[in-house]
């Protein structure tokens, strides 16, 4: 996606031979949705017939399935190239701004297919643009929920950056994955101390583990709070909050005033993973 190419930044772009290389995998599986695509919307046409109905039912089931799997895999898509902003810890706004403008990015293409799919089953009112009309309400309903929770990520980071510098922290253990760039991980400790607590975190853009995140990401925060992670090259933030957040609630009430206070203008005094 254009967003995705911008010109300069931190992190090292891939060389154009493995783009042209990948240009082929990427055709071949784009093919693919689409003729699952085409088989699903046939399938559901049935409902026009009078002896096939019943067929309809697994091919309208199977059109949502991928039209619901499509949204998402086009708002969590992670960068791809370079991103137009340092990512060793000193530009804490480009980061936060250039999620957002991807993610919004991302909703504005949503919309456009959701206006088109709309204005093919007012336009044409054919029997067989029909089945454009849940697709429209599946991609509105899905794509709007999923973004306004990133965009939510997104707001949170930025708040603690307000507050809070970036600092080095190596190694991260990776714990856990799940879907919807929802993880759990364990910073190294600063300074060769020993590891804080584990730490759900909510990565608003990318599906897998940003690539090289062993090796140490820039933490802004208190972990007994939360914070948020910026990972070296690739540039992708991902919220932090304690995991076992009830089992931390003595230490948070020993923290000082100061500490205290810090968390609270970062928005870190609640529970929100």
């Amino acid at each position: 996606m254009s967003e995705e190419r911008p010109v300069g930044g931190g992190a090292a772009g891939r060389p154009a031979q493995a783009a042209t290389a990948n240009r082929p995998s990427r055709m071949l599986t784009a093919a693919k949705w689409a003729l699952a695509f085409a088989a699903a919307y046939g399938l559901s046409l049935l409902v026009l017939t009078d002896s096939l109905v019943f067929l309809a039912v697994p091919g309208l089931i199977a059109l949502l399935a991928l039209t619901a799997t499509a949204v998402l895999l086009l708002l969590y898509e992670p960068f791809r190239g370079e991103v137009p902003y340092a990512t060793d810890g000193s530009d804490r706004r480009g980061a936060v701004r250039y999620h957002r403008t991807v993610l919004l990015r991302r909703y504005a293409v949503l919309l456009c297919v959701v206006a088109v799919l709309v204005a093919l089953v007012i336009g044409t009112r054919s029997d067989y643009a029909v089945m454009c009309a849940p697709v429209a309400l599946v991609t509105f309903l899905v794509g709007t929920f999923f973004c306004g929770e990133q965009m939510r990520s997104v707001r949170i980071a930025a708040r603690v950056l307000e507050a809070y510098e970036f600092t080095f922290r190596a190694p991260v253990e990776k714990l856990n994955l799940r879907g919807s760039g929802k993880r759990s991980l364990r910073l190294g400790g600063e300074g060769g101390a020993e590891r804080g607590p584990e730490l759900a975190a909510h990565q608003p853009l990318g599906k897998l583990w940003p690539k090289g995140i062993e090796d140490g990401v820039w933490f802004a925060g208190d972990e007994i709070f939360g914070g948020v992670v910026l990972v070296p090259g690739s540039g992708e933030l991902m919220r932090v909050q304690p995991l076992k957040w009830d089992e931390l609630a003595a230490e948070r009430s020993r923290a000082g005033a100061e500490r205290l206070d810090r968390a609270t203008r970062a928005g870190l005094t609640r529970r929100s993973l």
